[in-house]
């Protein structure tokens, strides 16, 4: 049997085994998605999106979801209370792709807001979750979206009630213990918003500091006309975690799918972003922040077609690089016959601070309509030498200038985060990953 046969053969084992496979119509989508990952394996170099990313400690994962929920970090409860305090919105946590009842508080919920464990909602099979799960993110667009459908254990189905406007954030927390070394998870995250509703959440994915983990999370954004979901993604890894993430985003008429995502840690993170503008007058909003240090490998790819007319997207991504790590941004914008009016932006800059870092980025445009506005940009570069002159000029430590400077870089999409409790997480991180940050407290009032 060749090397690529017994690879495949692992993730297989896995689904073979698999007690509970759920309602038919679910294990027929899994079917398909495992077949759709037997068909072409794990991604290689020679794959034209996977070219820049090493995969070997991927590989060494069996793929086998851990036997039970592991210990947590001291510091996660800490960190999730600064992230939302307490009493600030609902909170689920999962450790080890199981719910943990005792860290999470979703007993009253916001009025018009459904939340429930992923395994509850299928064992009542609403009319929507047949509908949506596992129908918008697509196996086809990568293996570990095709893996996840396959193997998806536990997560969350999230509905909000046609026309409920929902103030309070929602949290959802995936934590990895070190009792997952060498094993996988397979998060999965649904949320529905009805006719002209509004719900923000906000997902969080941490684990142990020292384990070599795999965590394979998918979600699911799904806007009816007129509803607006906004989802804020921050990814603060263990050291030698690997994620491989994706999100799937769908806006219907007059409405708005919006993706943020912020990453700092893991040994190597990539999110895949999709957007899909299906109606007239639709929104897709993505954009994102990574700081990499060490020898950190980040990668966001993301994908915003526009099916339908009078439709809008936006894509800003800020990178900043320091040690030897490496990152990737490779985003599309595709205007699909009939698009006409299409208003679609792109935006990747990257801040390099380490001669040895490296920065690969790959704006493209597919347009297949004539009366459109489309741009893109692109750069990379360092610190203005002029700004950081008149700041030494006026008696600002070098260090805390170019602390200054990158802070002001990454802050302007900070600012744009729909959940000011998120932006004020993001804020700390960032502060944290800058020499001198904590000079820069207060900064942005």
């Amino acid at each position: 049997m060749g090397a690529v046969e017994e690879l495949k053969s692992h993730p297989r084992a896995v689904f073979d085994d698999l007690a509970d496979p759920g309602p038919a119509w679910l294990a027929e989508r899994r079917r398909a998605a495992m077949a759709t990952f037997d068909a072409h394996g794990f991604p290689t170099r020679r794959w034209e999106a996977w070219k820049h990313i090493d995969l070997t400690p991927v590989l060494r994962s069996d793929f086998r979801p851990p036997q039970g929920p592991g210990e947590v970090d001291d510091g996660l409860t800490g960190r999730l209370d600064q992230l939302l305090p307490p009493g600030d919105g609902p909170r689920l946590v999962f450790v080890d792709g199981q719910l943990d009842p005792a860290r999470s508080d979703y007993a009253k919920l916001p009025a018009g807001v459904s939340v429930r464990p992923l395994s509850e909602a299928l064992a009542e099979e609403p009319a929507w979750l047949q509908t949506h799960l596992a129908a918008h993110a697509d196996p086809a667009n990568s293996p570990f979206i095709a893996l996840n459908t396959a193997l998806m254990g536990e997560g969350v189905a999230v509905q909000v009630a046609r026309g409920a406007m929902v103030e309070a954030p929602l949290l959802i927390v995936c934590y990895t213990s070190a009792a997952t070394a060498g094993h996988a998870v397979y998060p999965r995250v649904i949320v529905h918003g009805e006719e002209a509703s509004h719900l923000r959440v906000v997902e969080y994915h941490s684990g142990d500091p020292q384990a070599a983990y795999l965590s394979c999370p998918v979600t699911e954004l799904i806007a009816d006309a007129g509803a607006q979901v906004d989802l804020t993604r921050i990814s603060e890894e263990g050291d030698a975690g690997c994620q491989l993430g994706a999100v799937s985003g769908t806006a219907a008429r007059d409405a708005r799918v919006g993706a943020h995502s912020f990453v700092w840690g893991g040994d190597k993170v990539r999110v895949d972003i999709e957007a899909t503008v299906q109606g007239d007058n639709g929104e897709g909003d993505l954009t994102g922040i990574h700081l990499s240090d060490g020898q950190r490998f980040v990668d966001h790819h993301t994908w915003v077609h526009h099916d339908a007319e009078h439709t809008r997207s936006r894509q800003v991504f800020k990178g900043v690089l320091d040690g030897r790590s490496e990152t990737v941004f490779d985003g599309l914008i595709k205007v699909h016959p009939g698009a006409q009016k299409t208003d679609a932006e792109q935006e990747n800059r990257n801040l390099i601070l380490s001669p040895r870092a490296l920065a690969h980025s790959n704006p493209r445009l597919e347009i297949f309509a004539d009366d459109v506005r489309c741009t893109h940009g692109s750069t990379v570069g360092e610190l203005d030498e002029q700004a950081l002159f008149y700041m030494r000029a006026r008696g600002i430590d070098p260090v805390v200038a170019k602390s200054l400077l990158t802070y002001a870089f990454v802050a302007e999409v900070v600012e744009t985060v729909r959940c000011p409790q998120a932006a004020a997480y993001e804020r700390a991180l960032l502060r944290r990953f800058l020499p001198g940050g904590e000079q820069l407290e207060g900064f942005e009032a």
